[in-house]
């Protein structure tokens, strides 16, 4: 009577236990897509023997038992693969490409938009191949220097997704870098509500030009950290925040340059604009001082190690030095001035003395000292308006409480 119960079990776990387990599923899709690259097969399941066909990219990783069944099921399309047409395809594009930079004017543009089109079509009917990427790399370019950016950018932003380890990132890279810087330009020469739609020019997106231009650079620095333009693009995204006036991003993001990319040839820049960053954002006297102090420690640093472009700029580093100074000075005068109001005397001769000490230079330093003066022979400490509720309450130095007594010093 077991019998039939068990070979259900045994059929189950068989067939079906990959679906509960998710480590025996990821092994099952890690098999397939090992056996699709190691032994790969055209059209009609036969294997091709040349070697020209290699399944990459992240649709051919993610082949497996889940795709197939959204396949199964009319979800999702199968992946085309008509190897004589593409390469067909892919040869009249590279004609079309040819042929266009020999032209000048519209009819240069739209040879390019031509051969976009063919290398579209080529990248269609392999996907998942080594020719797919570089017909998706030939059509941003062809889009490119028909001077349709928002499409270029598009399929570079399409090629990186598909094949994040291609051979092109840092040319990806670049060509997206100038299209974003073109976009911030453009939006900084003639800035366009963001409702206001672009359906003339190819070269900007719908709408938000500056906004998009940020996004794409965003976008470069997470698809490839580490890549050629990787330094350029943080410096670009900081100069726009301090250029629109957000200085504690800007701040930020120079900073991650400082640290990120310590032999960038822009670490002069960023470590001078960082300080200027730093000193906007303060906020005065009653705010933190961290910016302050940040931005001190930016100019003791840029004069040790860069002397030589320090003296270049010794005018706006001594400038912005002073002003530090000045503002650290307010500081400690505003804690005096508050601790002298209420009366707490000794308090407020520490902050004074403390400014005739360190900032003696600031015009804070002769206000110190009138302060000095003007509460000499006054009480240390503010006098006491309730001693009647501490009669009442016994709170009286005497009375024994652990905190007042005084520390005796271990034996």
């Amino acid at each position: 009577m077991w019998l039939p119960y068990s070979i259900v079990v045994v059929s189950l776990c068989t067939n079906g236990c990959s679906i509960f387990s998710p480590s025996r599923g990821s092994q099952t899709d890690y098999a397939a897509a090992k056996r699709s690259i190691e032994n790969p097969v055209g059209v009609g399941g036969e294997p091709y023997g040349d070697g020209t066909f290699r399944p990459e990219g992240v649709s051919a990783e993610r082949e497996g038992v889940t795709s197939d069944f959204f396949e199964r099921i009319g979800l999702r399309a199968k992946r085309r693969r008509d190897v004589d047409l593409a390469q067909s395809l892919y040869g009249q594009a590279d004609a079309a490409f040819e042929a266009a930079k020999t032209l000048e004017g519209e009819a240069r543009a739209e040879a390019f938009r031509k051969a976009a089109g063919l290398y579209k079509d080529a990248a269609k009917n392999w996907q998942s191949s080594g020719l797919e990427q570089d017909a998706l790399l030939m059509q941003a370019e062809s889009h490119f220097f028909a001077e349709d950016y928002y499409r270029a950018e598009l399929v570079f932003s399409e090629l990186v997704k598909e094949y994040p380890r291609n051979p092109y990132l840092d040319h990806v890279g670049s060509r997206r870098f100038e299209i974003a810087d073109y976009w911030l330009k453009s939006d900084a020469h003639q800035h366009k509500p963001f409702v206001v739609l672009n359906v003339s020019d190819p070269k900007k997106p719908w709408n938000d030009t500056g906004g998009h231009g940020m996004r794409v650079l965003e976008r470069i620095r997470i698809d490839d950290p580490t890549g050629k333009v990787s330094d350029d693009t943080t410096m670009r995204i900081a100069v726009e925040q301090y250029e629109k006036g957000k200085f504690e991003e800007a701040a930020m993001t120079f900073e991650d340059l400082r640290m990120t990319y310590p032999d960038s040839e822009h670490q002069f820049n960023a470590q001078f604009l960082e300080m200027q960053s730093l000193l906007a954002s303060y906020q005065g006297p009653t705010y933190s001082s961290v910016p302050l102090t940040d931005a001190h420690k930016r100019v003791l640093q840029i004069v040790k190690q860069f002397p030589k472009e320090a003296e270049e700029h010794q005018q706006e580093i001594n400038q912005a030095y002073s002003k530090i100074r000045f503002q650290m000075a307010e500081r400690v005068w505003e804690q005096a001035e508050y601790r002298r109001k209420r009366s707490e005397n000794s308090s407020a001769k520490f902050h004074y003395n403390r400014i005739l000490e360190e900032y003696g230079d600031t015009p804070f330093a002769e206000r110190a000292q009138t302060g000095l003066d003007a509460i000499q022979g006054e009480p240390s400490d503010p006098p006491q308006r309730f001693q009647s509720l501490l009669w009442i309450f016994g709170d009286t130095p005497d009375d024994g409480r652990p905190w007042r007594e005084m520390p005796q010093s271990a034996e």
